[in-house]
């Protein structure tokens, strides 16, 4: 009997649809200025923006906008592209929750915390 080629080996092996949503995010923004403006600028301007959201929410409000515009002018500018969220509007928000998982895990596993089984 052999495997099917789309079964996960392990627990951890990344599902095929998440693999291909990364695989389109990194082809989207191999631009190192692009990369600096979502990494350097606009996602820590974003972080800026959700904490901020319960005290001051217009000053919220104007740094989401911000970021967006800073993130987005170095896919017109730079990539020569159109940003990811208006061709497949969920890809953004799923690789954002993927990478803020992994941050929370990788910081679980240095604190000590081990993963629940289920």
């Amino acid at each position: 009997m052999t495997p099917i080629a789309d079964a996960p080996a392990t627990p951890t092996t990344t599902p095929p649809r998440l693999e291909r949503m990364r695989s389109t995010y990194r082809e989207d923004h191999q631009n190192p200025i692009n990369h600096f403006l979502h990494v350097g600028v606009g996602w820590p301007i974003m972080a800026v923006a959700v904490i901020l959201a319960p005290f001051r929410p217009w000053w919220a409000l104007g740094l989401f906008c911000l970021s967006y515009a800073i993130m987005w002018t170095g896919h017109f500018v730079f990539e020569r592209n159109l940003p990811t969220i208006f061709r497949h509007p969920t890809t953004p928000f799923v690789m954002a929750w993927t990478v803020t998982g992994q941050l929370l895990a990788g910081l679980g596993r240095l604190v000590g915390i081990k993963p629940r089984r289920a």
